[in-house]
């Protein structure tokens, strides 16, 4: 992860091209059991004196869900799992997405967030143990 100031005002759009060569089928990715993602990017707004009182939309490269479903993640309350790109149309493929970063934290935490303070990249098996394979590239925040 990394610590930045991104102003949602002037750049509320976030870019990720991502690609899966490796998905993590048959998980249950809304469990504490399944909760992994063969790539995520999470944008992060502090709120409070501790990490978990932070508010996080993780926007993630789905293997079982589709496109534009989110749900709170099972391990806290303050973050949201949002689907961007799914391998059930993109395996194996490189994709595109924007997302439109100011909307979802109003829509789906009900906060005016005008400045990210965090944005963190990963590829997560910790809980299955399922071997991924994710590519990212060109990951940046825009005006329109």
């Amino acid at each position: 992860g990394q610590k930045v100031k991104i102003d949602l005002n002037k750049t509320p759009f976030i870019n990720i091209t991502w690609k899966i060569e490796k998905d993590l089928k048959g998980i249950d990715e809304k469990s504490k059991k399944g909760h992994d993602y063969a790539a995520r990017v999470f944008v992060v707004k502090k709120t409070g004196l501790t990490p978990l009182s932070n508010k996080a939309v993780n926007y993630v490269f789905s293997s079982n869900n589709s496109v534009n479903e989110s749900w709170r993640s099972p391990y806290t309350k303050s973050s949201i799992d949002y689907v961007l790109s799914t391998t059930k149309d993109n395996l194996n493929e490189w994709v595109t997405v924007k997302a439109n970063v100011k909307e979802h934290f109003k829509k789906l935490h009900d906060l005016n967030v005008e400045e990210l303070t965090g944005v963190a990249i990963m590829t997560d098996t910790d809980q299955t143990k399922i071997k991924a394979i994710s590519y990212y590239q060109n990951i940046f925040f825009s005006s329109k």
